[in-house]
């Protein structure tokens, strides 16, 4: 009996972290001009258990992008983008959802800025 209790106890201690590797990871940051100068920082972002989307917007010319995870406090207005599954292009700005790993990467990739380095 004993055994069973410890094969159960094993069994349980490494299934545990297998519960909390479902959330999804985005790219976040942005790249914009500040005084001028076009600067841009991105990062690999492991979003808050139960977010599904990984969100971005760009400009027609890819200069001004931004990259985030959901969030609680994404509004409605997003969220319903996301649902809809298009992207929504208004004024020369696409905001995009998805809800794959890493797939918030459109406006980062295409255009690359050489020399230009993450902050």
């Amino acid at each position: 009996m004993i055994h069973h209790r410890l094969f159960a106890f094993f069994l349980l201690f490494l299934l545990l972290p297998f519960q909390f590797s479902n959330a999804i990871n985005c790219f976040a940051g942005s790249r914009g001009y500040i005084k001028g100068k076009q600067e841009q920082k991105f990062v690999n972002e492991t979003c808050d258990e139960g977010m599904k989307y990984c969100l971005e917007s760009y400009t027609e010319d890819f200069d001004s992008v931004t990259a985030s995870c959901q969030t609680l406090s994404t509004s409605r207005r997003i969220l319903n983008i996301c649902e809809s599954g298009k992207p929504l292009i208004s004024s020369g700005l696409t905001t995009r959802c998805c809800f794959d790993d890493l797939c918030n990467n459109i406006g980062i990739e295409k255009k690359k800025i050489s020399g230009l380095k993450n902050k």
